[in-house]
């Protein structure tokens, strides 16, 4: 994570952790609800681990997290990002049945992706070794944040899905053939609108839950958030949030027509609703200046 350098910088970096660390809560019990995804090991979220009360060692929290309680947390980070990459080379190769020449490249790509994932985990690893947080001092909160939302990027950086600031994803764009590309494109937006479901999904289970809606009415807000969804970097969405984000489903909703959303709901949900709506609003900004929306 890049260190700020100005107030301002610094002031977005400190909004950032701490989106990171309030926003937990939601996504952890949005996964134990709905279900993981295909990574491949058994990724957690950072949570607070609390010892001596209110005294977190950091290197039993990147033990636990990030190596799965392994003392060589590395080696464990480094498994992680080539296996994700491998099966999705493998995936690559099925949907558009890669040649020789173009499997050999995207096997190097992933090789320097999974260097790239141990060299950020080895910088984060030498910046919080050997230390300790109290969290009954501002200071140690503070920090405990910073460490949180760091560790959650780490956890979430290895590149999925050919995307595209990754080498995969760069290589794709030019290196597959017309037919190939057209065949991965249609896979890609299929894809896409499997993560914008998800989204949609977390975002409506906390609306369920306080406004309380029919499976028609659920099916009604669905369809129209399925319809025009916001353009949305999905990678940098699972890097800051995790999976199961409902920030970003509120937005979009901030964003229909107030009228048909209105027409769903009887007069006591629409209060409700409302509120949520109005969140979906003050966040803007903060999505906007994370470049997790391209609007």
């Amino acid at each position: 994570m890049t260190h700020p350098t100005s107030a301002g910088s610094w002031r977005v970096a400190c909004r950032r952790a701490i989106l990171g660390a309030s926003l937990l809560g939601l996504a952890l019990a949005a996964h134990s609800l709905q279900g993981g995804d295909d990574t491949v090991g058994d990724e957690k979220e950072p949570r607070p681990q609390q010892q001596n009360f209110q005294t977190i060692a950091l290197d039993q929290q990147m033990r636990g997290f990030l190596g799965n309680g392994n003392e060589q947390v590395a080696e464990v980070v480094r498994e992680k990002a080539q296996a994700q990459l491998e099966l999705e080379i493998e995936r690559i190769d099925e949907i558009c049945g890669l040649t020789e020449a173009q499997r050999a490249k995207l096997n190097l790509a992933a090789r320097l992706e999974t260097a790239r994932a141990v060299q950020r985990f080895e910088a984060f690893q030498v910046k919080y070794a050997g230390r300790s947080l109290d969290l009954q001092t501002q200071e140690g909160q503070e920090a405990w944040q910073r460490f949180h939302y760091e560790m959650h990027q780490i956890q979430h950086a290895t590149p999925r899905h050919g995307g595209r600031t990754s080498l995969i994803g760069r290589l794709l764009v030019g290196g597959l053939d017309d037919r190939q590309r057209g065949v991965w494109e249609a896979e890609a937006a299929l894809r896409r609108a499997s993560q914008w479901r998800r989204i949609v999904d977390a975002g409506l289970l906390h609306i369920g839950s306080s406004a309380g809606m029919t499976d028609r009415q659920h099916e009604a807000l669905v369809a129209l958030l399925m319809e025009d969804p916001p353009r949305v970097d999905m990678g940098k969405a699972r890097e800051s949030f995790g999976d199961h984000n409902p920030v970003l489903c509120w937005y979009a909703m901030a964003r229909l027509d107030e009228a048909k959303l209105e027409a769903i709901f009887d007069a006591r949900q629409w209060a409700k609703v409302r509120e949520v709506i109005e969140q979906g609003k003050v966040w803007r900004p903060t999505l906007e200046s994370m470049k997790v929306i391209e609007e």
